[in-house]
């Protein structure tokens, strides 16, 4: 059985299956084929070694990583992305100066532990393994995992029990939320890990791997940019997923803070406007 790995769990396939239509409908269609011109402005002259960045109440120091299109990725060498975007309004509604701090994904948590970032803002899902050691935000939107597969083999993961049954070679992106659900839920397959998303999804092209596993939008992301490759996603939504912030445990103010200017943002239909820019809800 797949398991849910959101705060919400569901009891099994019949529950995810039952909502993965109006789920794919309602928030994970992305607007793949038009986006690589959209944001060009991304955060110039901000991407610094962690290691530079000292703590100061007058910057807002953002770890990410680059890996995780359309969240965050770099196009003309110039990191873009939904969590670009939404850095640059959290660190106006703190009156901060922005500060991105990129690093690979499993160095993120170490970093907001050691206190070289003070958030996480790189397409991060809420787990209990995470929540156990680091704060998490009020989640922005719902995302779920899904599988990215050749055409040709499309038909033959119609259900998430065939998915999550398979026994061929899976990938995902290494340190991922779809890491955890193949080791926890795919007893069968054998896990090849990547070091970003664009680099599995290619191993899907080349047939090195049969399925891909990573989160919805990510997918729908891929599925469009090799879409001369041969490659779509699988219909099945295996979970559903809290898109959060990671932050220190011990700044409950700072956390407080956030929170408010995300309700501040969805009640003012800000949030819906900046996620519309890089997923079409």
């Amino acid at each position: 059985m797949l398991i849910d790995t959101s705060k919400q769990a569901f009891s099994g396939f019949r529950s995810v299956g039952f909502l993965a239509h109006a789920f794919v409908l309602l928030s994970l269609m992305l607007a793949s084929f038009g986006l690589s011109g959209c944001a060009n402005s991304g955060a110039k002259g901000s991407s610094n070694s962690a290691d530079e960045m000292a703590a100061s109440a007058n910057v807002l120091r953002v770890g990410t990583s680059a890996n995780m299109p359309p969240f965050v990725f770099k196009q003309g060498g110039e990191l873009v992305g939904l969590e670009i975007d939404l850095a640059k309004q959290l660190a106006k509604g703190m009156n901060r100066e922005l500060r991105i701090v990129e690093m690979d994904f499993e160095d993120l948590i170490p970093a907001l532990q050691n206190n070289r970032v003070d958030i996480i803002m790189a397409g991060m899902n809420y787990t209990q393994e995470r929540a156990a050691i680091i704060a998490m935000t009020t989640p922005y939107m719902q995302s779920g995992q899904m599988a990215l597969v050749l055409r040709k083999n499309a038909s033959k993961y119609g259900l998430p029990g065939l998915i999550g049954n398979t026994r061929v070679k899976v990938g995902a992106e290494a340190g991922t939320t779809g890491e955890y659900l193949v080791q926890s839920s795919f007893p069968n397959a054998k896990l090849v890990t990547y070091s970003s998303a664009e680099a599995g999804a290619q191993a899907v092209a080349d047939g090195d791997v049969e399925l891909l596993i990573h989160d919805a939008p990510t997918i729908y992301w891929l599925a469009g940019t090799y879409q001369n490759r041969g490659v779509t996603p699988a219909r099945p939504v295996l979970t559903l997923d809290q898109m959060v912030w990671g932050v220190n445990r011990d700044n409950q103010m700072f956390v407080n803070q956030i929170n408010a200017l995300v309700t501040t943002w969805a009640s003012n239909g800000e949030l819906n406007r900046i996620v519309r820019r890089w997923i079409s809800l």
